[in-house]
């Protein structure tokens, strides 16, 4: 692959994997629940023609109250409101009574493969949806790792305020990720979503304008499309590689790959959560690579404050993916994702900056150090990773 920063990179990405090649206006980053929160609310209440919200979990509390009561207001107001969830990320969510208030009023929800035990659907219920996709008006979207549980509210000021990001767009970008909600509401649902209160016709952007590459990737054991947008980006990478994700279970093309740009000079950071972390056989799966990454130059750093679920990749200031994709077996081939992939001074700048300001808060792993853990730690790890393939 030529360099990231070259015109090459992206066109042989978009004819390696039949990829458009977009542009688009400039991405708002918002960190943490507190920016998340107020530039929602102040969306939806500017919302006249429609409302799509696509995430993984919805849990109730302050944040789903919140969201409720602003919605139901503009469905009060005449603005069609559609919400899909996950059936594991959501479960039992419209049992509740704010599920059964939004659709009494005329919202309406639906859940993405209804977990079901019947053995001859156990492979379609391991599919799940892990899409985000919040489309308002069909101009303005919303992408990145949060969803609605009080754990996403605040500024990740303690253990109980998760630190994420974020990504508010305009434009081509929000066709897109209404795209990505529209693709799998009608295989739900039977209904097609089409016209201008969906689709608006969009003007072309300005010179300022950003160069993307849009994937809403569909579970395939066969094409990995996932997987092969970021290795080709990783292929890509000349200077430096920063990685941020709550999950990091890389295979082997992926340790093959950071392996030989860390040997070959590039500074290769990841950074991962700590002990505070949803999922303890994740970590210890994740941790299991450790000391083959340590031991080959790559920097591994993990996040004091609080959990970190923020996802990105950060590739020579120049090249950068968002979207709702972790570094692991689901996001590369068990779920539904959205990402995209920007071409971007600037907004890789940002990124990088936060990425930077996140490794203030976290301790590196230190390799001698980390060959002196226990027993108990190695059995663990060597424990959960049998399990790897349903991480």
């Amino acid at each position: 692959m030529p360099p990231v920063s070259s015109h090459e990179f992206v066109h042989i990405l978009s004819d390696s994997l039949t990829l458009s090649i977009e542009q688009g206006d400039p991405v708002d980053i918002l960190n943490n629940g507190d920016e998340f929160m107020v530039s929602f609310l102040r969306d939806i209440d500017s919302a006249r023609f429609s409302i799509n919200i696509m995430i993984y979990i919805w849990n109730a509390g302050t944040m789903s109250d919140q969201v409720f009561e602003h919605l139901n207001a503009k469905i009060k107001e005449g603005v069609p409101v559609r919400i899909m969830i996950d059936a594991i990320g959501g479960a039992g969510a419209m049992k509740r009574q704010e599920f059964k208030t939004f659709k009494d009023l005329g919202g309406k929800a639906e859940v993405f493969n209804s977990f079901s035990a019947a053995p001859w659907r156990f492979v379609r219920d391991d599919k799940r949806n892990h899409r985000r996709a919040i489309v308002i008006d069909g101009e303005i979207g919303y992408t990145g790792g949060m969803a609605i549980s009080d754990t996403w509210l605040g500024n990740a000021r303690n253990p109980e305020e998760w630190r994420d990001m974020m990504f508010r767009t305009t434009g081509p970008m929000a066709t897109d990720i209404q795209g990505a909600f529209a693709e799998l509401w009608a295989s739900v649902t039977g209904e097609i979503l089409t016209g201008e209160i969906f689709f608006p016709h969009v003007v072309k952007t300005k010179a300022s304008a950003i160069t993307y590459i849009s994937l809403a990737s569909t579970p395939s054991p066969d094409s990995l499309l996932m997987q092969k947008f970021i290795l080709l980006s990783l292929f890509g990478a000349q200077q430096k590689i920063y990685i941020s994700t709550p999950y990091f279970l890389p295979d082997g093309s992926f340790r093959d790959i950071l392996i030989a740009k860390a040997k070959a000079g590039l500074d290769v950071r990841i950074l991962l959560p700590n002990d505070f972390n949803d999922s303890p056989g994740v970590r210890c799966t994740s941790q299991k690579s450790y000391a083959n990454l340590l031991e080959n130059q790559v920097k591994i750093y993990e996040y004091q404050p609080t959990f970190i679920h923020a996802k990105s990749i950060i590739i020579d200031g120049d090249w950068s993916i968002i979207g709702s994709a972790n570094m692991d077996n689901r996001s590369r081939k068990l779920n539904e994702e959205n990402i995209f992939g920007i071409s971007d001074k600037a907004f890789s700048t940002k990124l990088e900056n936060i990425f930077i300001e996140n490794l203030s808060h976290a301790r590196q792993i230190d390799l001698a150090q980390w060959e002196k853990r226990g027993l108990w730690q190695r059995i663990r790890e060597f424990f959960y990773s049998k399990f790897v393939q349903q991480y």
